[in-house]
């Protein structure tokens, strides 16, 4: 009878030993390495042109054109865009059991990052993610910050040099769009901060928080605006060198195959990729939303499709073109 309980004692022990201590962090993954940053490809032909950043539908905007599409060796949707004033490469990962959508980005003027408010500021109106990349004749579209709606009417918000709101708290990080298309966060953003740096921005947004700052991890903290313990869909804006840029997308429980990322689990994704100096969080879930234009006119959606749901977007961060032939 000893033996037998000292038997049960020891096997106990041992399964004991192979449980995570109470408390234990679940371990870290890493993405896997990103495909390259598409050169630009010198000019030919045509002419680059300067976008003006003052004005929410500048003329002379072109589409992408249809040569510049990139296709994979076997057909397909194109994986890639290129010409000589922006560039355009598609990746997907998977971490965490979630899979993950990636653009990296890279233009020739600061002008070409640009951001569009579907309606009036302080209206609740909203458009489909495409049809918002379709007025501006975007290369490549992201949510923004959902700039109205009750819950979403403070912080500070500026669209294309016009400042519409500045409702600091102190409490939540700011991501400003500069003119040398650098992006700057103000961590916990008091009004003295922002009106230091107002004649600097094009864009600021506020949703937040802060991923990676001058290549450091931020630590998120817990909160409900961002459900940052719930898995979900979510998205976030980086810069990886002068202006170029990545956006990531990961999927959520509602997309087949995918659990969906905490916002720490987010942050880990994002501060692995050693490329990236800057990251910020932009709205998720169902706003979680990547536009890319695959063929005529048909801007799409590229991102989480097995998830039927779809929310219209009160806005977008974009990228165009500024070649014109």
């Amino acid at each position: 009878m000893t033996r037998t309980c000292s038997g049960i004692l020891l096997l106990a022990a041992l399964l004991l030993a192979l449980l995570p201590a109470a408390g234990a962090e679940e371990p870290k993954e890493t993405a896997a390495p990103l495909v390259p940053v598409l050169e630009l490809p010198p000019l030919e032909s045509g002419t680059l042109f300067e976008i003006p950043t003052d004005e929410k539908y500048p003329e002379g905007l072109t589409p992408p054109q249809e040569e510049g599409y990139l296709y994979p060796e076997d057909g397909g949707d194109p994986t890639g865009y290129a010409d000589p004033s922006i560039t355009v490469n598609l990746g997907t990962g998977r971490i965490y059991g979630t899979d993950y959508l990636y653009a990296r980005v890279k233009i020739a003027s600061p002008t070409q990052l640009r951001a569009l408010i579907a309606g009036r500021p302080a209206s609740e109106q909203t458009v489909s993610g495409p049809g918002l990349a379709k007025r501006v004749q975007a290369v490549l579209a992201v949510n923004g910050d959902y700039c109205g709606g009750e819950d979403f009417k403070r912080g500070v918000l500026m669209r294309q040099e016009d400042m519409l709101r500045t409702k600091c708290d102190g409490e939540t990080d700011v991501l400003v769009v500069d003119r040398a298309g650098d992006l700057r966060i103000l961590k916990a953003a008091l009004p003295e901060d922002v009106e230091a740096i107002e004649d600097q921005a094009v864009n600021i947004f506020t949703f937040g928080p802060a991923l990676v700052i001058d290549g450091v991890r931020q630590e998120p903290e817990a909160n409900r605006q961002h459900h940052s313990e719930d898995p979900a869909q979510r998205t976030a804006i980086c810069q990886t060198g002068p202006l170029e840029y990545l956006i990531i997308t990961s999927e959520g429980p509602g997309n087949e195959n995918s659990a969906g990322l905490s916002m720490k689990q987010f942050t880990d994704l994002v501060a692995s990729i050693p490329e990236v100096r800057t990251a910020y969080n932009l709205d998720g879930g169902t706003s979680s939303t990547l536009v890319f234009r695959r063929d005529g006119d048909n801007w799409q959606k590229i991102n989480g499709l097995s998830n039927p749901k779809i929310r219209p977007l009160m806005d977008i961060i974009y990228f165009s073109s500024a070649w014109s032939e």
